[in-house]
């Protein structure tokens, strides 16, 4: 089923939701991103929120300090030293195989349950255990309490390759929650052709957008790393982002510019060095700017000519909304599942399909070019941009947590005026 947003009743609650919000570790990736705008956006009269978090990590103690508002409780699960020091290796990817082994029974045997022991002493205190990144799914539905989880990417791309025993067991683990949370119209499809005969609760909830700090963020003051120049922001990881169609659409439309535009890559990742030596071989070092991870890219998007996000896959990336609320046009491949519902099948933003560099290309010179087509792309984007702002966004929460409880058994009154 899909839930309605409407028809709220106009009585105030009795007290604010307690939304219990969980996440394996923190990164700098988009699933965070979204994560924190919920925790700042969501309306305090209807909701009171807190964050566990599986592993503490250096970006966690980052956010904690600039993004994580002060009201929300913060719990890491695995707090001592043992408990996370193998975690921090394996996420840079630093263990060998002896560890890897060690590790992995450590984590059953011993971290886990204690982990798990913790969290649901923490749960026990809350109305609504949201599985942020379905990171707790060997937990999920324990408690008297509902669950729901949410999906980030395309269901078809994660597990289309997997085996019919892998895709059983997950689709097990689904069952465990009382909804399924998706982001896009498309998931929204994909997560019916999966789950549709098992009677698990299908719903939209996109992410929300704090509209304000970005445009107010976006004011700060930076040093530009060129005259004129075109943006990417997105990890340095090749199995999801697809710089490398980027860097030689780039090259190819480089070769045609009238004036000289640079291109400013934001992130940080694995294949840096990989893009690196890419960047060398197309012959471009002079026009690529690596800038690694900003805590504050907006300034970056909102002085740019164009953002360009050249995925292979993704969810509902925040980098494309933000720029649009920037009132910067964009350029996205139209890969599964959420670019094409953002950018309103391409009124809002150009579209080009995964892999197409000449496709790409071309949609960059366009840009750079004609004007009346970035006007028309940046009006639509403005209006489509509001639907991820904080009002639609508590309603649709509100809307799910209503129905959640209602079908858990729960009488207490959680409306809206």
């Amino acid at each position: 089923m899909k839930y309605s947003t409407t028809g709220h009743d106009s009585a105030p609650p009795e007290r604010p939701l307690r939304v219990l919000f969980h996440i394996n570790d923190f990164g700098n990736g988009g699933t965070e991103t979204a994560l924190l705008s919920w925790l700042n956006m969501l309306d305090r009269r209807y909701f009171s929120p807190s964050l566990s978090v599986g592993y503490p990590t250096d970006e966690l103690a980052s956010w904690r300090a600039r993004s994580i508002p002060e009201d929300v409780p913060v719990h890491v699960l695995a707090s001592q030293r043992w408990m996370h020091a193998w975690h921090d290796e394996a996420r840079g990817r630093k263990l060998g195989r002896g560890k890897k082994l060690l590790h992995k029974l450590l984590t059953y045997a011993a971290i886990r349950p204690l982990a798990g022991k913790r969290f649901r002493e923490i749960a026990g205190e809350h109305d609504i255990v949201c599985d942020f990144d379905f990171s707790l799914r060997h937990l999920a539905g324990s408690g008297d309490l509902p669950w729901f989880g949410v999906s980030h990417f395309s269901l078809a791309t994660r597990l289309g390759s997997k085996s019919a025993r892998y895709r059983a067991r997950r689709i097990r683990q689904y069952l465990r929650y009382s909804a399924f949370a998706v982001l896009t119209p498309d998931m929204f499809r994909e997560a019916t052709d999966l789950l549709a005969s098992t009677g698990l609760a299908i719903l939209e909830l996109p992410n929300v957008i704090d509209l304000e700090a970005i445009r107010r963020n976006a004011r700060a003051a930076v040093d530009k790393a060129a005259e004129r120049f075109i943006v990417s922001v997105a990890r340095l990881d090749e199995g999801q982002k697809d710089h490398r169609t980027l860097l030689r659409a780039y090259a190819q439309a480089r070769t045609r510019m009238l004036e000289p535009v640079d291109l400013v890559l934001i992130g940080e990742g694995r294949d840096r060095g990989v893009l690196e030596q890419l960047v060398d071989e197309l012959g471009i070092r002079a026009s690529v700017h690596f800038l690694g991870f900003c805590g504050n890219p907006f300034p970056h998007i909102r002085q740019a000519e164009m953002l360009v996000l050249s995925s292979r896959y993704e969810g509902l990336p925040m980098v494309l909304s933000e720029a649009m609320a920037l009132g910067t046009p964009v350029i996205s491949t139209d890969c599964p599942t959420g670019p094409r519902d953002q950018l309103d099948g391409g009124n809002a933003g150009l579209l080009v399909t995964v892999g197409d560099v000449e496709g790409m290309a071309q949609s960059i010179e366009r840009l750079l070019t004609d004007n009346d087509l970035r006007t028309s792309l940046t009006r639509h984007a403005r209006a489509k941009v509001e639907t991820f702002s904080a009002l639609p966004a508590n309603e649709r929460m509100l809307a799910l947590a209503r129905q959640l409880l209602a079908s858990h058994g729960t009488t207490r009154q959680v409306s809206v005026s």
